[in-house]
């Protein structure tokens, strides 16, 4: 099969593991010629790359809401069978449909679409507030009415850009069931929606012999230091776990260090600075260790688009606690493959850690049920395959049409 896929920042060497990336890899391992498209962000990287066989990566120049390069880009590409975009908030997927659109099958994976600032009142705590759909402009007549309105003609010709695309796809894929009834909402058609998760690449956790757990209780956060991660959550949780674990180390990874100083005044004023362990350069080998030395993997997420995270712990064998809400409640079974806690409290968080502390059992159970999970489920071979049926069923469904 003949496939593009475009993304925002998707296919750079520098991230293996994005989810875009590791399906155009194992689409191509597989034998189908894949083009990939991202923006050029990047200017050392070759603006067009053969990375692998049967994987090339074309690296666009935006101009405000043009690309001419992937104008031209399209004009040596050969026609595919399918094209797959990769992110919402896209400003190549409008001028991709225009190129494609009507002639080529094209489908959407939005990968988080409470991410959207235009349709959450706040994008740290989207599920707190209702949606906002009537400002997205979705088609011409909402962004002739807004312009009419007064509002900004940049912000508001962004935001048309972005938005029109959603209803013109032939297909969207949602990370999860929360994800495909919030994509209802929008207006497209529940039949067009399909839940695939992404892909995650497991075989860095399989290498024997398991590596030994630390000496000391550990816990694991990865994540961003934003309330939308629940960084605060777990702050306010350690003084609980400190009291009945007082030698406990959190490891907290993170890229993103905007609360740092929020985080350090916070813990210092609850007295648990010094158990906690701040690594903003982590790679991903000194990623994996961590995950299969730590005794727990924490994500208070107060929303997650997907949740890689707690994926790879279990993988690695590590136990996780997370948030029932979307999407963690959908990777995590409750006393099943994990722990879910309540919404936006610590307390419960707390006496979920001292839980798995005080039952090694459970924690072993747990640990051994996410690993077969995982595994089952996130594979990327599976998550290719479940993406070939889908690209097929949509090609077949637009074939029929057209000749109809």
């Amino acid at each position: 099969m003949q496939i593009i896929q475009i993304s925002t920042y998707g296919f750079d060497r520098r991230y293996p593991s994005r989810p875009e990336f590791v399906l155009a890899r194992t689409l191509a391992a597989q034998g189908h010629t894949v083009h990939a498209i991202e923006y050029w962000h990047d200017r050392t990287q070759p603006q067009v790359e053969v990375y692998a066989p049967g994987l090339i990566i074309y690296r666009c120049r935006t101009f405000g809401f043009v690309s001419y390069d992937l104008w031209r880009f399209a004009w040596q590409i050969p026609k595919p069978d399918i094209i797959h975009v990769h992110h919402l908030r896209h400003l190549l997927a409008y001028q991709a449909q225009i190129l494609w659109r009507g002639t080529v099958p094209m489908v959407l994976t939005p990968h988080g679409i409470l991410h959207d600032g235009d349709l959450v009142v706040n994008r740290e705590q989207p599920l707190d507030n209702p949606l906002t759909p009537e400002k997205l402009f979705m088609d011409e007549a909402a962004l002739w009415s807004a312009l009419r309105a007064g509002k900004h003609p940049r912000r508001t010709f962004r935001n048309y850009f972005i938005h029109a695309p959603l209803l013109r796809y032939d297909g969207v894929f949602a990370l999860s069931n929360h994800e495909k009834s919030i994509i209802g909402t929008l207006g497209v058609a529940l039949d067009r929606i399909t839940v695939i998760p992404n892909s995650i690449v497991l075989s860095q956790y399989q290498t024997p012999p398991p590596r030994v757990r630390a000496s000391t209780p550990t816990l694991l956060f990865i994540g961003q230091l934003v309330p939308r991660k629940g960084w605060d959550i777990l702050v306010d949780a350690l003084p609980k776990v400190v009291a009945t674990q007082p030698d406990i180390t959190v490891i907290m990874v993170t890229h993103n260090t905007s609360q740092l100083e929020a985080l350090e005044a916070r813990a210092t004023a609850l007295g648990v600075r010094a158990h906690i362990d701040i690594r903003t350069r982590v790679d991903e080998a000194h990623k994996v260790a961590l995950l299969e030395s730590a005794h727990m993997l924490v994500a208070p997420s107060r929303y997650e688009g997907f949740g890689i995270p707690p994926i790879e712990a279990m993988a690695a064998g590590c136990a996780v606690i997370t948030t029932d809400c979307a999407a963690g409640n959908e990777i995590v079974t409750h006393m099943e493959t994990g722990l879910l806690t309540r919404y936006n409290d610590p307390s419960d968080l707390a006496d979920a850690v001292l839980r798995l502390f005080g039952d090694n059992h459970l924690r072993s159970e747990l640990v051994e049920r996410g690993k077969v999970y995982v595994h089952a489920t996130y594979d990327p071979d599976i998550v290719a395959h479940r993406t070939l049926a889908a690209y097929q069923s949509h090609i077949t469904r637009v074939n029929q049409s057209t000749v109809l």
